[in-house]
């Protein structure tokens, strides 16, 4: 083969490799670009809604109940929650420190699906300007069956778009911080028990997700149990 048939087929060659090697980062941005599918929701009546949801956990953490103990179950709208997110929680971090560090949360998304927590923010990345409107979706797995010790925060799957990404390269700040601070709130809490200003407990026996629906299952404990 002479010199000059070499030169063209190795142009050839890398010719095909750059127009592969274009293609596959073209459809990587266009799924980056494509919004997930079935994305969490904010209410229109969020602060309504905010309200209501704090003022019915409130309610049945401190109702009076059996006091040798009663078990008592919630399910909650992730819509909900994300109102919550959105107008109750910067009041909370603003006048109480132990809300301080999970500030940020107020722009993260709330989702749920068949044993999954979805978490959802606007990139914060430097791989990518905010003004593109980039959404970052965490996929994390929640379930919690009776008898199980802990509760363990994990991260199943991370989304820019519809591109699945690595988790070392996410870089976004939001729904990583809520990350960081579940695993701290479940190192403080390993017992999955938290006390009442009365002495009595509340201890998270169950959490199952479903499609559109977060149930929890509870346990008041008397005072006396606290100290076990």
């Amino acid at each position: 083969m002479s010199n000059g048939s070499s030169r063209k087929t190795i142009r050839a060659a890398v010719r095909g490799v750059a127009a592969v090697g274009g293609g596959v980062l073209l459809a990587g941005v266009c799924l980056a670009l494509i919004p997930p599918a079935g994305r969490p929701t904010l209410p229109p009546d969020a602060v309504i809604r905010g309200e209501a949801l704090e003022q019915a956990l409130v309610a049945a953490v401190t109702k009076v109940r059996d006091p040798a103990g009663e078990e008592w179950a919630i399910a909650i709208d992730p819509a909900d929650i994300n109102a919550w997110l959105a107008t109750r929680l910067p009041k909370w971090a603003t006048h109480d420190p132990e809300f301080e560090p999970f500030a940020a949360a107020s722009a993260v998304r709330v989702g749920s699906e068949e044993g999954a927590v979805i978490l959802e923010t606007t990139l914060e990345a430097p791989i990518g300007p905010s003004a593109l409107g980039l959404i970052a979706t965490v996929r994390m797995p929640l379930e919690l069956a009776e008898g199980e010790e802990r509760l363990f925060v994990d991260i199943g799957g991370v989304r820019i778009g519809r591109l699945p990404i690595p988790l070392a390269e996410a870089g976004f700040d939001s729904a990583g911080n809520f990350l960081d601070e579940l695993q701290r709130l479940e190192a403080r809490h390993p017992g999955r028990r938290f006390r009442l200003g009365d002495g009595r407990c509340i201890e998270v026996r169950a959490i199952a997700c479903e499609d559109g629906r977060i149930k929890i299952r509870f346990a008041t404990l008397p005072a006396a149990a606290s100290a076990d």
